[in-house]
């Protein structure tokens, strides 16, 4: 009894020393740059950062749910169909590449760039489409899956950490987009601004590649 009564702290305590790391871990693979801070950057510069609201927090889900399915062993099913890593690189770089052309050729805050920024389920979908993401779900998922939990609910423990600090890192490469914003009045420094926004946004392809 008195050896059982002292696992339980030790084994809440090692896993909570888990989901620290995880949290450090996602924090670092979050904050860097690459598509999806690229994207989110020039989102927030476009449409201020209320707007990009939705694409934040369709970040953070999106990158969610797919950590929760690559826990669940579909994701490594999933990148062992011969070509579909390939699929996912050309799909994640043309999208990519469309919109910073979109960036590059708008005329200040109210050019054609699009009518609204990407929305939630638009963000969430993007996850799915970016190789990163999945290698980064894959690294989290082997690395710091509990093993005292059933899949399920281990894989919500590790989807639920990462989304809560992407959430957090999205937010900060959106205010920041926004706060570019702020420094233009709309002329000659916009047309700047969108077309370093275009380029940033085109050369965070290479972040898939490599």
């Amino acid at each position: 009894m008195s050896t059982s009564g002292h696992d339980l702290p030790r084994d809440a305590a090692g896993e909570m020393n888990q989901l620290l790391g995880l949290a450090g871990f996602a924090l670092v693979g979050s904050i860097t740059p690459g598509p999806n801070n690229s994207l989110l950057l020039a989102s927030g510069s476009r449409f201020g950062f209320r707007r990009t609201a939705r694409h934040v927090a369709g970040t953070a889900v999106g990158m969610g749910a797919l950590v929760f399915v690559v826990a669940g062993g579909v994701g490594v099913v999933l990148l062992a169909v011969p070509g579909l890593d390939l699929a996912l690189k050309v799909a994640g770089s043309a999208y990519l590449l469309y919109l910073a052309a979109r960036i590059a050729t708008s005329h200040g805050a109210g050019g054609a760039v699009a009518a609204r920024p990407l929305g939630l389920l638009g963000a969430v979908a993007f996850q799915f489409a970016n190789p990163k993401g999945w290698l980064f779900a894959l690294a989290a998922a082997s690395a710091f899956l509990p093993t005292g939990r059933t899949p399920a609910a281990g894989g919500l423990a590790v989807a639920a950490t990462c989304a809560t600090v992407i959430l957090g890192t999205a937010a900060v490469w959106a205010a920041g987009g926004a706060a570019l914003r702020q420094l233009t009045d709309g002329g000659r420094a916009q047309r700047v601004l969108n077309v370093a926004l275009a380029l940033v946004l085109a050369g965070s392809v290479a972040f898939i590649w490599v």
